[in-house]
């Protein structure tokens, strides 16, 4: 039976980590080893997991400064003894106790498969379910670098002993997962894993010139187009430029060409 390893990046999140942690000890799937990163939360975060600690000796709780979410989950990365490993963050939750277990299943039925890709919903602080997020797009591996399409807490990959970049704030997955696209094989499930709350508090709700500047980073780490670098430098200027004049209309502006630019170029030119 395949360990899974789960690994919650966690800061002050006292308001959701409740769910986050049910859904992972709850899952039917026992083999589970949960390591809880904890930046020293100071809002009752640290009352809540030592309650579930108590509860469950396969919670691993590590309280300590960190320099980001990056580095936090790369200190669970590190420890990872599992078969199979993924990260929770602490505002989501999986879909149902079903999730892990499934996700076993398809490594044991796949022993090639490097990397597995489920869906998930996208949700509000009070947990409605918004909208379906299918993450197979039907492209090929490389759109991956330009556009980073799939869900987080529904991709699960055998355990290689990699580490996130810890320069980026905003980009570290997609960085993680392009390039681990590029080395496993992928195979795409059409079942949805996970549920990821979006509200305006969270990183990918803060869609800024900081986030910008990191996806036009990463692209010229990547290398893939000096078409798509270019425009993702353009899309970044505006972004810091409309949020230092407080014209913000810019955003959206930029924004709309850049969805037309998507299509028009194949999926080759994008700032998403």
């Amino acid at each position: 039976m395949n360990k899974i390893t789960v690994i919650t990046p966690t800061w002050n999140q006292a308001e959701f980590i409740r769910d986050t942690i049910e859904s992972v000890i709850n899952q039917t799937h026992r083999e589970i080893e949960y390591f809880i990163i904890d930046n020293c939360s100071d809002d009752g975060t640290q009352e809540i997991v030592e309650e579930y600690c108590v509860k469950d000796p396969r919670i691993i709780y590590i309280r300590e400064r960190d320099h980001g979410q990056a580095q936090a989950i790369n200190k669970g990365l590190q420890r990872a003894s599992g078969d199979i490993v993924c990260w929770l963050n602490s505002d989501d939750y999986y879909y149902d106790t079903h999730v892990l277990e499934r996700v076993a299943e398809r490594f044991d039925k796949n022993p090639d498969v490097g990397v597995l890709v489920g869906d998930g919903w996208y949700c509000n602080k009070e947990k409605q379910l918004t909208e379906y997020n299918a993450s197979d797009r039907h492209v090929s591996a490389w759109v991956i670098k330009r556009w980073y399409y799939i869900m987080q807490p529904s991709v699960f990959w055998r355990n290689h002993h990699k580490s996130l970049d810890e320069q980026y704030h905003y980009v570290f997955d997609w960085k993680f997962f392009a390039e681990m696209f590029e080395e496993q094989k992928v195979i795409y499930t059409h079942e949805a894993y996970a549920v990821y709350r979006m509200y305006g508090d969270n990183k990918t709700g803060q869609d800024n010139a900081g986030r910008k500047k990191e996806i036009y980073l990463l692209q010229k780490e990547l290398d893939v187009s000096r078409c798509n670098i270019l425009w993702c430098r353009h899309v970044y200027k505006v972004y810091l430029q409309a949020e230092k004049t407080g014209r913000l209309s810019a955003k959206k502006r930029v924004d709309f060409a850049s969805r037309v630019l998507f299509h028009l170029s194949g999926r080759r030119i994008c700032s998403f």
